[in-house]
């Protein structure tokens, strides 16, 4: 049967996190393609239903997040014995902790490698986690890794020759159908994400400070949920007219914003394949980001670059980006579109089924 349980999404549609965009963009066109498609999700993220022709089918909950995150792959395990599927996708390396068990009851494993982060404010128990399926990682029939730089990490340190390259891909018009005003007025650069360590936001805060002494009308646009309360607390200090805090917005709320900003910056510190600054490149909106192995794997333009870790630099790429927007736009055409995400999947599963077909033949 050509079924898939894909694993480690919190919840979709319309879920902050660059797992839940991949998610929610790529498995309807999955199902459209024959392939019965289960999304294993959690509370309060996500109902059991269907979106789009996916199931949805949320693990069982007592309310406490941090008892429910450790129920989550246990009963996720369990969705599988019941459901049987021909593939076990894990949306995140994390979610493949128990991925020698799935091996067990005879599932083919794809595994989402989306980034080499080890976020300093992660838990030991999440740390603990991650490296345990990395070590599990030989098991895996496929890893899909969506930046180039990052499967040649995989295949040097891990010494994995089970590695193919599938990036995300820019968003559609329809995506986003809604043409409202954004919420803020002016002239302003824009970060969109969930934030954690890796965001690196205190140095674009410390710069964008640098940058606005020179720009006084301009204001930073932040938004995303802190991971981190006390930074959030610390940062909440210099909130106000030229700073905006926006919280966690859902995902087509987001369209206004890159349609007028006059910028969008990326300055992680660590990072994947961005969602976030594929969807500024969707809207035509012009992009800064961090000069890191994963982000030159786009081969854009050196002016788009800036180093992370120094505050000049950042600031440097702002009055860059503010003097010259037009420059800074990417053209779209360099990059696929969901479909061909999709398309480049399924391939890889066709195959992974078919040596199972001829594994049980022999």
């Amino acid at each position: 049967m050509k079924r898939v349980l894909v694993v480690g999404v919190r919840g979709m549609p319309d879920v902050e996190g660059g797992i839940e965009k991949y998610a929610q963009r790529l498995f309807p066109l999955v199902v459209r393609q024959g392939w019965t498609v289960c999304v294993a999700g959690m509370k309060p993220f996500m109902e059991t239903g269907d979106y789009r022709g996916v199931s949805l089918w949320c693990a069982p909950s007592i309310g406490i997040p941090g008892i429910d995150r450790k129920i989550y792959p246990i009963a996720a395990l369990l969705k599988a014995f019941r459901m049987r599927p021909a593939i076990v996708h894990f949306a995140s390396l994390q979610s493949a902790v128990l991925l020698w068990a799935y091996k067990m009851l005879g599932c083919k494993i794809v595994v989402r490698y989306g980034a080499d982060c080890h976020d300093n404010a992660e838990s030991a128990p999440a740390r603990w986690a991650r490296s345990v399926a990395r070590h599990q990682l030989h098991w895996a029939d496929q890893v899909i890794a969506v930046a180039p730089a990052l499967a040649r990490n995989l295949r040097t340190s891990a010494n994995l020759s089970n590695v193919d390259v599938i990036g995300h891909a820019l968003d559609r018009p329809e995506h986003y159908p809604d043409h409202r005003d954004p919420p803020v007025s002016g002239d302003y650069a824009l970060f969109v994400g969930q934030i954690s360590h890796k965001k690196n936001i205190e140095n674009l805060i410390a710069a964008f400070r640098d940058f606005a002494k020179r720009h006084p009308h301009m204001k930073l646009v932040i938004v995303g949920d802190w991971r981190n309360k006390s930074a959030r607390k610390n940062a909440g200090k210099i909130d106000g007219d030229r700073v905006v805090m926006l919280g966690s917005l859902p995902r087509s709320a987001l369209a206004p914003l890159y349609r007028y900003a006059r910028f969008f910056v990326n300055p992680s510190i660590r990072e994947g394949h961005s969602n976030t600054l594929l969807e500024a490149i969707s809207f035509d909106c012009p992009v800064l980001l961090s000069d890191l192995p994963e982000n030159r794997d786009l081969r854009l333009d050196a002016k788009h670059y800036f180093n992370p870790a120094r505050i000049g630099s950042i600031a440097s790429a702002l009055g860059r980006a503010y003097a010259n927007p037009h420059l800074f736009r990417v053209a779209k055409d360099r990059f696929p579109h969901w479909e061909q995400v999709a398309e480049q999947t399924i391939d890889l599963y066709e195959k992974k089924r078919a040596l199972d077909v001829r594994q049980q033949t022999a």
